[in-house]
């Protein structure tokens, strides 16, 4: 595989940043107040914790750190937030865990499969490391439903997988991914399957492993992280190999962040967060909004709490973890026409309308 390969990653990757903020340049044309109040409407995507428990222990994740009990979430649990979120008119989920791997979830398939019952639920997404994909069934998984699904790993060399993901399943992990790529290239309708790197060497070394080549030979989306959050200094710098960076704390954030217009995710103990990145991993004071199984999804969304903490970016009242949280982004998202089209789907939902996107999603991590 040629270097040429890697730039190319490079160059998508800038590309997909340079037109995002292109977008965003032109919808500052449209008014920013009337897209936020129609997401402040109803959540448009709503994220399960299936569970908090993982298989892998990787040295840039907070999971090593995690306080929180492990478990899987409860049926009652489960379906409360369905049964709200579908009230509500709807939308999409995404069942990735703030940390964790949903496919630990023994009933991982007929949770999917009771999400894609309802006309109400649009799209469906994951990511996962994979390891686990063989014991629900590849075949099975492509066939539920998922609109997308994102694979994290180090890349595809064990040595660097047992050193950046600390754990010894590394041809497990490769043949699922191998055989979900086969196997979706063989559908009609095949799904969008990215690969993550989460690599300690050069994309450039990284992209001629031998082992990547059968994989890259299906022309998967690839997506690489170019630097690490700290989730509010639990990841120290000493502690990561020498080429992942740490990302810095934005000293500005004079606007919400984005995510406390997404939608909110219910953790595998109930608890609602307005947030769902890694820094809101243990945050439930500071970012908790309340337990599904106490109130009303629908309510908790419109709820004082959720507004004062959008607020509070404007007023210098945020919480600690908002505070330190080098993941931090601002409203540019709603500035774009895809901001502009959430928005209208939004109000149509509200209205009671079952609203389905036709469109697939856009690159790894697109979301709802």
């Amino acid at each position: 595989m040629s270097a040429g390969n890697a730039n190319a990653v490079w160059l998508q990757k800038v590309g997909r940043i340079l037109f995002r903020k292109a977008d965003a340049a032109l919808g500052r044309l449209y008014p920013l107040h009337k897209t936020l109040a129609a997401m402040e409407l109803r959540p448009f995507e709503l994220h399960l914790e299936l569970t908090n428990l993982c298989n892998a222990d990787c040295v840039f994740c907070p999971y090593q750190f995690q306080e929180r009990k492990t478990e899987v979430m409860s049926d009652a649990i489960f379906k409360k937030a369905v049964a709200d979120y579908v009230a509500a008119g709807g939308g999409s989920v995404g069942l990735t865990p703030v940390v964790g791997d949903a496919l630990i979830d023994p009933s991982f398939v007929s949770r999917v499969k009771y999400l894609r019952s309802f006309p109400q639920i649009d799209r469906i997404w994951l990511t996962t490391n994979a390891i686990l994909l063989d014991r629900h069934g590849v075949d099975e998984v492509l066939d539920l439903g998922l609109t997308a699904i994102t694979i994290s790993t180090a890349g595809f060399d064990e040595a660097m997988y047992a050193r950046v993901y600390r754990n010894r399943s590394y041809h497990r992990m490769r043949q699922n991914v191998l055989k979900l790529l086969e196997r979706n290239a063989a559908r009609r309708n095949p799904i969008p399957v990215a690969i993550a790197l989460r690599p300690d060497r050069a994309l450039k070394e990284v992209m001629q492993d031998p082992d990547f080549q059968s994989i890259l030979a299906y022309r998967p989306q690839l997506d690489f992280a170019w630097s690490y959050a700290t989730a509010n200094g639990r990841i120290r710098r000493e502690s990561l190999p020498p080429l992942m960076k740490i990302r810095t704390v934005s000293q500005v954030k004079k606007e919400s962040c984005v995510q406390l217009y997404n939608g909110p995710i219910v953790l595998s103990n109930g608890t609602v967060l307005a947030c769902s990145c890694v820094a809101s991993m243990d945050a439930e004071q500071d970012l908790g909004i309340g337990n599904i199984l106490e109130s009303n999804l629908l309510d908790l969304w419109r709820s004082d709490r959720l507004r004062q903490l959008r607020e509070s970016f404007r007023d210098g009242r945020m919480n600690p973890t908002c505070s330190g949280c080098d993941m931090y982004r601002d409203l540019e998202l709603y500035q774009t026409s895809e901001g502009r089209e959430r928005a209208r789907i939004n109000l149509a939902r509200n209205r009671g309308l079952v609203t389905i996107r036709k469109t697939s999603p856009r690159g790894p991590f697109a979301g709802g």
